[in-house]
């Protein structure tokens, strides 16, 4: 396929992946989707010269391999977009034209899987609103297989210097990683090297977070380790949801020990308060 199809092209191509192929005619197209025949005719001869689909016998209408591959994925498309739109209230009068123009606009696979990510974020918020005291597992119960991400701080327990924000915040890259398969998610947080005064000699120096273990059940579990990646199970982590409507907030926490590789005496074991947010 060398051009881009139109938003109706669009609309004709998902009808014939869903049809049945007795209603794959050009009467039955312009029934269905309330235009003439004749627009049905001139996108149809554009979509064969693409290769898209093909004339069968009794004015019947078949999808090409090549056209049913891109079918199946416009409609993936499709679907990520009413979703989307679903949730930001647009009336379902305007949803299936902007979800058409938006497909025919092309937007990147990179754009698209990020709508996803923030689609699923949205369906978690109208699920859990108004709900206290749920753990990640149930959130993960919700999500498809794949990769999310999600901002977090890392408290101190207690305040310090003014301050309630733990060192060990600047021991990992932000957002974190939550992978989920089978309904099974793994929080995952890629470690950096971070610079910091000595508790022992008072000297400036380099290390990196070695060791993590997360509070489950009362009593500390050991994480993963897998080379820069330290992770534990999403079921540790005890959500709250805050606000309501689209201002909803998810807000989940766990409590960690940490250790660093410079070795105890210089940056002894801290316990923190990992949170991630849902918004």
């Amino acid at each position: 396929m060398s051009e881009a199809l139109t938003p109706f092209q669009i609309q004709l191509l998902l009808y014939y992946l869903e049809a049945e192929p007795s209603k794959r005619t050009v009467t039955d197209s312009a029934r269905s989707l309330g235009v003439g025949k004749w627009a049905i005719t001139r996108a149809m001869d554009a979509m064969e010269k693409q290769g898209i689909v093909e004339r069968l016998e009794h004015r019947k209408t078949a999808l090409t391999v090549p056209g049913i591959q891109l079918a199946e994925e416009y409609r993936r498309k499709f679907y990520v977009f009413r979703r989307y739109m679903q949730y930001l209230d647009v009336p379902l009068s305007q949803i299936r034209e902007n979800a058409l123009q938006g497909l025919a606009a092309g937007f990147s696979d990179a754009f698209m899987d990020r709508l996803s990510e923030q689609e699923s974020r949205m369906e978690i918020k109208e699920h859990f609103a108004g709900r206290q005291r749920f753990h990640g597992g149930e959130i993960c119960d919700l999500l498809e297989d794949g990769s999310y991400h999600f901002p977090f701080i890392i408290y101190r327990e207690q305040m310090k210097n003014h301050g309630n924000i733990s060192m060990a915040n600047q021991g990992f890259e932000h957002p974190c990683e939550l992978m989920v398969k089978d309904h099974q998610g793994l929080v995952y947080l890629t470690v950096k090297t971070v610079s910091a005064q000595s508790a022992f000699s008072g000297k400036q120096m380099e290390g990196r977070i070695q060791k993590l273990q997360y509070l489950c059940d009362g009593e500390f579990r050991d994480g993963g380790m897998d080379g820069r990646y330290i992770y534990f199970p999403a079921t540790a982590l005890q959500f709250i949801s805050m606000g309501k409507g689209r201002d909803t907030l998810l807000h989940g926490s766990v409590c960690l020990k940490m250790q660093c590789s410079v070795g105890e005496m210089h940056m002894p074991e801290s316990t923190a308060v990992f949170t991630v947010f849902i918004h």
